[in-house]
């Protein structure tokens, strides 16, 4: 009996996993197919969910770095199991790649490591992570479909519509035009255990706040409407803003 089988698209692995298997032998199994399979998976970047039965945080860990150590491929999230906050999650984000492609975002497909910096002139997608040391500058919107754990700026020529969002939104800074806050966080890699959980940093009376993403929130950042009332699991605590647009230097 297999320990697992192996299901893919161009965005999500999917490991269907023996319920009866000893979890060593899933492990060995598991790094021994991704090692057979190294040339195929060569620099991708993909999301990853286990399926067929319960796994500890420890056990998924030990799993993608199972894949990660046998062949150059990128796991950007690990996909939980709750259904419908995934697919409600799915929507909002590929609403966010629709909106800002259509309006000739630039597209960036892959990770960001410490030290790179870019900049752009409009909306910029990034396929992949914004690593800490990272930092990345846009006259537009920013969205990030990876852990965005480096420095964010938006709307850097002053556009106070423009947004932050991503799947795992940890980042060191941000600023929208000009306003910024910085988190406590201070990681010096990607943390590869936290769970996807979209959020967007917009501007609420001149201040940032960083709220779960929600289509309602979205399509009044988008369309310059008042912003809804702020939901309960509101803007994070961990962020601190200034009162006033930082002065260009």
């Amino acid at each position: 009996m297999a320990s697992f089988e192996l299901k893919s698209n161009q965005y999500v692995l999917t490991l269907l996993c023996a319920p009866d298997v000893p979890f060593e032998t899933l492990l060995e199994d598991v790094r021994d197919k991704f090692r057979k399979s190294a040339k195929f998976f060569k620099n991708g970047q993909m999301a990853v969910r286990f399926q067929g039965r319960g796994l500890s945080d420890e056990e998924q860990r030990l799993l993608v770095k199972a894949i990660t150590d046998s062949c150059q491929l990128d796991i950007t999230c690990i996909i939980d199991e709750d259904a419908s906050r995934q697919e409600k999650e799915a929507e909002l984000i590929a609403k966010s790649i629709r909106d800002t492609t259509e309006n000739s975002a630039a597209l960036v497909t892959q990770s960001l490591k410490n030290g790179q910096r870019l900049s752009f002139g409009r909306t910029v997608v990034i396929l992949g992570d914004v690593q800490p040391g990272a930092e990345v500058v846009s006259d537009g919107s920013i969205v990030v479909l990876g852990i965005a754990m480096g420095i964010l700026r938006a709307g850097a020529s002053g556009n106070e519509h423009s947004f932050i969002s991503g799947t795992v939104l940890k980042p060191f800074e941000i600023s929208i035009a000009g306003h910024r806050a910085v988190s406590g966080i201070r990681k010096t890699e990607i943390d590869r255990e936290y769970a996807p959980d979209p959020k967007v940093a917009c501007l609420r009376e001149g201040h940032i706040s960083l709220e779960p993403l929600s289509g309602d929130l979205f399509d009044a950042i988008l369309h310059g409407k008042k912003l809804p009332g702020k939901n309960s699991r509101g803007a994070a605590d961990s962020m601190t803003g200034t009162d006033a647009p930082q002065k260009k230097a």
